[in-house]
């Protein structure tokens, strides 16, 4: 399957991204980038008849590490962006973007850069780049980006359209509360 589409999936089925930069956890644990971040979806509904709007929810739960470790996590989407290298057309309600590797998507926690930021709704300052999209930061928070989709509380993704859908490329900061790593 090529992206997210709340349109083609159900409660259950799995998610996965990769980390786009390297991550250190309050406990001092390192996770490099190109990790997995392993999930499932928790809500996955289309508008039709009679329903008000779409909506897409995930929870993270676990990160394997590339040299196959795998540490415990407990995972909420805290903010969405459209990828920085996506130009392309809008491709439903929730507008261009994307998430990767067919069901997953990119945790990205990259640092501010010293100048050029916007200020988005219900968000924290979000630095742009030079291709006019915003990158998230560690204070992002909601969307940004994305006509016409929201975040409800514990990261659901809302929408008056038909559905939500996310391509490959979508920036994504996952709120996580880790746990130590499987032995």
């Amino acid at each position: 399957m090529k992206g997210v589409d709340s349109k083609k999936l159900k409660d259950g089925d799995p998610i996965t991204c990769k980390t786009v930069a390297e991550l250190h956890s309050r406990s001092g644990m390192t996770i490099p980038i190109g990790s997995k971040v392993i999930g499932h979806i928790t809500q996955a509904q289309a508008r039709s008849k009679g329903d008000p709007g779409s909506s897409l929810g995930m929870a993270f739960d676990k990160i394997q590490l590339p040299n196959g470790k795998e540490v415990a996590m407990k995972g909420v989407l805290q903010a969405l962006a459209p990828g920085a290298a996506n130009s392309g057309p809008d491709t439903g309600a929730a507008g261009g973007g994307t998430i990767g590797n067919g069901r997953g998507a990119n945790l990205s926690t990259m640092p501010p850069p010293s100048q050029g930021s916007i200020t988005g709704p219900n968000s924290g300052v979000h630095p742009i780049d030079s291709g006019s999209r915003p990158l998230l930061t560690a204070d992002s928070k909601g969307v940004l980006g994305f006509p016409n989709l929201q975040m409800e509380k514990e990261g659901v993704l809302t929408t008056t359209g038909k559905e939500v859908k996310l391509d490959t490329g979508t920036q994504m900061l996952i709120r996580a509360e880790i746990q130590a790593p499987i032995e």
